[in-house]
């Protein structure tokens, strides 16, 4: 039902793949050395809307071979500090019109990939999972790996996937999943991520996603959190966040993705912390605040944040966000 990879990883991460990127980008795709034995996309088991429609292609290109190795959490700085990210951007510049090179990798999926291919969901979404891989993490390094995956246009580039593929489940997943990553963080450098986002349309393009999936619970679970973490901040731009995504419906599907999946532990978690994270507030002298709250108290709310806390007795993460939901609302 949505991408996938299942990755054995048989080789040490070094320079040699990223070299190999970097060649490419001047001399076209020659490879370097045997590629790690790996599935392709994983084949989905139903949906109508998967990307995983499109046919197993030929073997790993060496930037797919990146996003592989980079799958794996010790990996991820050595791709960083062997020039990962700036490499692939190379690539990507010198082979705008080739769609290989575009698949897979690190932080490929640059503005020439998208404007090349933007009907090629393939390419959009091994993109976006590349970068979720690329970007994972919560040290200092990580955080690093995100503001430079900004910087080289990575939330554009998930914003631009969602609303090129609305109805590909899969990409709509992984977009997500790539925006809630790299918008990911407290700090100052997250707060500008999280407006780039926004500037994007990345509110916008994550309700989109909600309303086009309902019944898809990994979009609803990945939207829910990229929607909590655009939104999360007190300062004045994050409240006008905040109301941005209200005013799109953020929190009507929020509260959908509650009913709709009243079972699955991931959306009821991040269902209530997107709602708590849009719902708080002290804007506007608490006036635009307190409208989002009533505006999800209407919508059910604290019957949906109830039933979660309900069917999930033992599962201290939704019993956390479902609380401070709670009390939030009360």
């Amino acid at each position: 039902m949505y991408l996938a990879y299942v990755i054995e990883v048989e080789m040490e991460m070094g320079a040699e793949v990223v070299a190999a990127v970097r060649k490419n980008s001047t001399e076209g795709s020659a490879s370097a050395g045997p590629a790690p034995k790996r599935q392709r996309l994983a084949a989905p088991s139903g949906g109508s809307g998967s990307a995983a429609h499109v046919p197993a292609a030929a073997p790993p290109s060496d930037a797919e071979r990146l996003a592989d190795l980079c799958a794996e959490a010790e990996n991820r700085q050595a791709a960083a500090d062997a020039g990962a990210l700036e490499a692939i951007v190379a690539a990507l510049q010198a082979h705008p019109q080739v769609a290989v090179v575009q698949q897979g990798g690190g932080i490929e999926l640059i503005v020439a990939a998208m404007q090349a291919h933007p009907q090629v969901a393939r390419v959009q979404g091994i993109g976006c999972l590349a970068m979720v891989n690329v970007c994972s993490g919560s040290d200092a390094a990580a955080f690093a790996r995100k503001h430079r995956t900004a910087d080289a246009g990575g939330i554009e580039l998930a914003v631009a996937a969602l609303q090129a593929h609305p109805q590909v489940a899969g990409v709509q997943e992984i977009g997500c999943l790539a925006m809630g990553n790299v918008c990911a963080g407290t700090d100052a450098a997250a707060l500008a991520r999280k407006q780039r986002a926004a500037d994007a349309g990345g509110i916008e393009a994550i309700v989109a996603a909600l309303q086009a999936h309902p019944q898809v619970a990994d979009v609803q679970q990945r939207g829910c959190r990229a929607m909590a973490n655009v939104c999360l901040g007190t300062d004045a731009a994050a409240f006008a966040r905040k109301q941005r995504t209200a005013g799109a419906g953020g929190i009507e599907v929020a509260v959908a993705a509650l009913r709709a999946h009243p079972q699955h532990a991931g959306v009821q978690q991040d269902g209530c912390g997107a709602l708590f994270d849009v719902c708080y507030g002290s804007d506007v002298g608490h006036v635009a605040a307190r409208a989002r709250r009533q505006r999800a108290v209407i919508t059910g709310a604290p019957e949906a944040v109830a039933g979660a806390m309900q069917a999930h007795p033992g599962d201290a993460a939704v019993q956390r966000q479902g609380q401070r939901l709670r009390d939030l609302l009360a």
